[in-house]
């Protein structure tokens, strides 16, 4: 499915925003030039290939853990996207944070992720996966459309939810 305008904004100004940040992040990559590799437990002996996860945006922290964001924009309505996100982040290890950023102010939206995330991350625990592996916390921001085409505004935004979800 082809980006919109506003998704290549908001991925554009994350990263600009975390390159800003360099006492705080070692790296700043977008998934699909550099992805994230999920790896087989047994991957030498079976001889596996990794998959590849392909967030928006992540940020490598000093301690090596991620901070993984997800712009949806046309990917709202499809939860089986939302699904796959959160499910390919769970996979992954070293997550802290894994951060949506939705067009809307919708409370309906944002109670849908968090629903999702919620039972996926209990069920994926109750099936035995190491909690450990789920990311820490999983946030949904605003960022609407008109306030995206400003990175002034975007970084204001990001700022003010950097410092209160402490990231």
């Amino acid at each position: 499915m082809a980006e919109s305008s506003y998704h290549k904004r908001i991925i554009d100004f994350l990263c600009k925003f975390g390159e800003e940040k360099q006492n705080k992040y070692i790296k700043v990559l977008r998934g699909p030039k550099n992805p994230i590799h999920i790896v087989h437990p047994q991957a030498k002996r079976r001889k596996k290939l990794p998959l590849q996860y392909e967030p928006d945006v992540y940020f490598i922290k000093r301690n090596k853990n991620k901070i993984v964001f997800e712009v949806l924009d046309s990917e709202l309505k499809n939860t089986s996207e939302i699904i796959a996100d959160i499910i390919q982040c769970c996979l992954c290890g070293n997550v802290d944070l894994l951060i949506f950023i939705i067009p809307t102010d919708n409370d309906k939206e944002e109670k849908k992720i968090f629903d999702i995330y919620d039972i996926l991350a209990d069920t994926l625990v109750n099936l035995g996966v190491d909690k450990r592996m789920i990311p820490k916390d999983c946030a949904v921001y605003y960022i609407l459309k008109n306030e995206s085409r400003s990175y002034k505004k975007v970084k204001e935004i990001l700022e003010e939810l950097s410092k209160t979800d402490k990231w």
